[in-house]
């Protein structure tokens, strides 16, 4: 997949004039609803010898039109690249999200960004999809001004499940109340965090439990504090373990929580290097323990736990 973080252009992208087959949207998740509209997308794009596009914007709007209010991301720009890519789409372009992008109207915004940059032609979207100067522009403006112009012009049902529509929003609810594994269900894959290994205070190695630790980046969501069943991708492989979300009441209380994992038979320590961590599934809340003793003892009972999660499910996660 190739990524443009400008507005393509033909002279530097000749095979670009195969035609373009775009979609546009922030794919926070890239969840079963995107994933529909992927699909389609890329389907048409193959039968029709064009290329598959995304265009999408980062910052995430709500973080520049809305600076007061917390926003943080389900996954990082990395982590969607990798997966836009493994649905097929051949072109991404990140463009840098302003104040000056939404104010413009809706036609502004077809005639200068998409006529002028894309040799569009089909253009899908996503159920109730807004876009312009305060949210003002619909499918029917896209369908005005392209259509006419050759372009065909799509719109991809939302998808929902007994509990409602999915959405973005609805997982980071999830997420945000520890409930990863219905959060998986919706994103097709668990949720994610990365980071790089830092040095901790190395209790968790006192008490039998070296751990591998990382603050995440600040505008990631993170889960509900407490203990997970995860998997983590290191560099020398993907490992099941536990991983600890809190701010370690036991001791001396931090500012901002931490991750701390514990791999299952693994001994190295991996400081400076990058990680990647996978939440399964959610085992208790963040406790404050009496001391070390009783502490070492309710992580053996999540280590338990943990083995016990991936041991039942053999063969069904083959994410």
């Amino acid at each position: 997949m190739r990524t443009l973080t400008q507005y393509p252009d033909l002279s530097d992208a000749p095979e670009l004039a195969r035609g373009i087959f775009l979609t546009i949207g922030n794919f926070d998740g890239v969840h079963k609803g995107h994933q529909e509209l992927l699909s389609s997308i890329v389907r048409a794009a193959g039968k029709e010898g064009g290329v598959p596009t995304v265009l999408t914007f980062d910052p995430h709007p709500l973080m520049v039109l809305s600076p007061e209010t917390p926003f943080r991301r389900l996954m990082s720009i990395e982590h969607k690249k990798t997966v836009l890519e493994s649905l097929g789409i051949e072109l991404l372009v990140i463009e840098p999200f302003s104040e000056i992008l939404s104010r413009m109207s809706p036609d502004q915004f077809i005639r200068d960004v998409l006529v002028s940059h894309f040799s569009l032609r089909s253009l899908f979207i996503g159920e109730g999809f807004r876009f312009g100067h305060r949210r003002s522009g619909s499918i029917t403006d896209f369908r005005r001004v392209l259509e006419p112009a050759g372009v065909m012009v799509e719109s991809i049902d939302a998808i929902s499940d007994s509990h409602g529509r999915i959405s973005s929003s609805r997982i980071r609810s999830l997420v945000a109340e520890g409930r990863v594994l219905e959060a998986m269900a919706l994103l097709t894959r668990p949720y994610r965090l990365e980071g790089t290994v830092v040095v901790g205070e190395r209790r968790g190695k006192k008490l039998g439990f070296p751990t591998l630790n990382l603050f995440p980046a600040s505008d990631r969501l993170v889960p509900a504090m407490g203990i997970y069943a995860t998997r983590t991708q290191t560099t020398l492989g993907r490992f099941d373990g536990v991983s600890y979300i809190g701010t370690k009441p036991t001791f001396d209380p931090l500012p901002k929580p931490i991750i701390e994992t514990f791999l299952f038979d693994f001994d190295r320590e991996l400081y400076g290097e990058k990680i990647s961590v996978d939440f399964y599934d959610h085992i208790r809340g963040e406790t404050k323990f009496t001391g070390p003793e009783e502490l070492a003892r309710a992580i053996a009972n999540d280590v338990r736990q943990a083995k016990d999660f991936f041991h039942d499910r053999r063969g069904t996660l083959s994410i």
